[in-house]
């Protein structure tokens, strides 16, 4: 017998509908890696997994198995778990014995630090050594459509409970429900989310800082890699302040040249916490990112010395993003209070006003994608329309699931077969620029802070605009990309910039529109940067770049 059953358990889930969590054991065999091959894909299809994800998932647990039958475990146990983590479905392979990890062996220039990447992205298996025992994690991603699906259903009933308490109910008994019910319930929500703002944006920029510093360790490629991510997003939010004028309520104090020094000196020295809590005290975004750049460059710095504090802030950092992913469960359900509160106050001409955000929004990152389009034909004497059209199928699978994670395996494929870059680059350029090249994200966070400011009629000066492209940049790339990411990035910004409140009501309904068009944007771009990294180091092919039918 090649199969030994050791446990199941077949509860059942209204949302899966049959088994989510088993455990098998298997004498490893050629046999035996068909078996739990063909379990894998049963168990994706009942989780809802895409049947092209589940066939990578199934090919990454066969080179898993193969690897362990040709480095001695032929013929040892090897277990199968499937269960729920972070209320990710997952299925984890088990071997007993010493550490045999099949990853280790590649990319041994950015292999861990890109795996790392991976794995906090739900893209890469995470292998784990513990108690002798070989464990290979794969959490599984399930179709995105139940969760656009869920959120239209409670915007719709949003809309109709809104506008029927506009009829049935008395004036007098709306503002009852909303002083009682929805405004302390919406009010509560959005203490959480500025509770875990600043303690998730401080340990995001300390461990990636940390992180990042072992990857500036491979030379000349990490450090300009980074550079350049970087950089181009804050230039890119820069340029596109130039639609300020058309969001703003106009600069204050534009003739007096002392008291915009003075505003730009006190941004700098600003940066300075007097003490080591203020920041967090005083929700200080700047002297937060400040701190943990401190703080992560001196425990790089330090190395092993302070190996032990590197791992206590890596672990708190998957509590706060844990807490963060529980936080987004219930961001549908208040977005249905906001919507509802709008109708009932009469702010929903906050909301309907947004057209004009919207329409500047696309024509912003429209001209972003055109910049990197215009920019890279000419420095590499490229066919703009070709350069153009080979990464469509990105755009698409980007705009269609508001998902950077889905969106990976064809930016890797086109980057690879179409636009001819070395595959240690992109397998180490695509990861790390899904957490740091966010241009277009911090355009319309800029953008978002422009239309705010113009609603509430805040006073802006030219220092407060040069505020508002640092933070607005910083933000973007400090954000992890974790489901609420990019409600507490709202939070943090309105925060600093002096927007209201009641603002995050209008940003958070319109998230769920605009976070389509700034993945599949930011995912058109980030190609289009690795091009021009790539040539710097020598690592492109430019007779497939140049050709038009490469990679068809």
């Amino acid at each position: 017998m090649i199969e030994k059953k050791v446990k199941k358990n077949t509860r059942k889930s209204p949302k899966m509908g049959k088994i989510i969590s088993f455990e098998k054991s298997f004498a490893l065999c050629p046999r035996a890696c068909d078996e739990i091959s063909d379990l894998i894909m049963d168990y994706c299809g009942k989780v809802g997994t895409e049947r092209k994800e589940a066939l990578r998932y199934r090919l990454s647990a066969e080179e898993c198995l193969l690897y362990w039958m040709d480095h001695g475990c032929m013929g040892k146990q090897i277990r199968l778990h499937t269960g729920r983590y972070m209320f990710t479905p997952f299925f984890e392979l088990e071997a007993d014995g010493a550490p045999l990890n099949p990853y280790s062996g590649e990319d041994k220039e950015f292999g861990n630090y890109t795996n790392s990447i991976l794995v906090s992205l739900n893209l890469g298996p995470e292998y784990i050594y513990e108690k002798d025992k070989n464990r290979i994690r794969f959490r599984v991603k399930k179709k995105p459509l139940g969760q656009i699906v869920k959120l239209g259903i409670i915007m719709l009933m949003a809309l109709l409970i809104g506008v029927a308490g506009m009829f049935l109910l008395s004036e007098g008994v709306r503002g009852k429900l909303l002083e009682a019910v929805i405004n302390p319930v919406y009010d509560t929500f959005f203490n959480i989310l500025g509770c875990i703002a600043g303690p998730m944006i401080f340990l995001s920029v300390a461990w990636g800082v940390y992180g990042i510093g072992d990857a500036a360790t491979f030379g000349r490629i990490g450090r300009k890699m980074l550079l350049r991510y970087a950089g181009t997003t804050i230039l890119v939010c820069a340029c596109c302040a130039v639609f300020f004028p058309l969001l703003g309520p106009g600069l204050s104090g534009a003739g007096s040249a002392g008291g915009q020094l003075e505003s730009v000196a006190k941004l700098v020295l600003g940066v300075f916490p007097s003490t080591i809590i203020e920041p967090f005290q005083t929700g200080n975004t700047l002297q937060i990112i400040f701190m943990a750049i401190v703080i992560g460059i001196a425990l790089l710095y330090l190395g092993q010395q302070t190996s032990a504090i590197a791992r206590a802030i890596e672990q708190v950092n998957l509590i706060v993003q844990f807490l963060m992913v529980i936080i987004s469960k219930l961001v549908p359900y208040v977005i249905f209070l906001v919507i509802v509160n709008m109708i009932w106050s009469g702010n929903i001409s906050v909301m309907i006003s947004s057209w004009k955000l919207m329409v500047i929004m696309v024509i912003a990152f429209i001209a972003v994608a055109a910049a990197f389009l215009i920019l890279t034909s000419i420095h590499r004497k490229v066919d703009i329309l070709v350069l153009a059209r080979k990464n469509i199928p990105t755009f698409l699978v980007a705009l269609t699931t508001a998902s950077s994670a889905a969106a990976f395996g064809s930016n890797v494929k086109t980057c690879e077969e179409k636009y001819g870059i070395e595959s240690s680059l992109i397998r180490f350029g695509i990861p790390l620029g899904m957490v740091m090249h966010k241009p277009v994200s911090a355009v319309y966070n800029m953008l978002l802070v422009f239309f705010f400011a113009g609603k509430y009629q805040i006073s802006c000066s030219a220092g407060w605009i040069v505020v508002a492209i640092i933070i607005s940049s910083i933000i973007a790339i400090a954000t992890p990309p974790i489901p609420g990411g990019g409600a507490v990035a709202y939070s943090i910004i309105f925060a600093q910039m002096g927007i209201p409140e009641e603002a995050m009501a209008v940003a958070l309904a319109l998230d769920i529109i605009t976070d389509f068009l700034i993945t599949a944007f930011e995912m058109y771009v980030l190609p289009l940067s690795l091009i021009n990294i790539s040539y710097g180091l020598g690592m492109i092919e430019k007779e497939v770049l140049t050709r038009k039918d490469a990679g068809q």
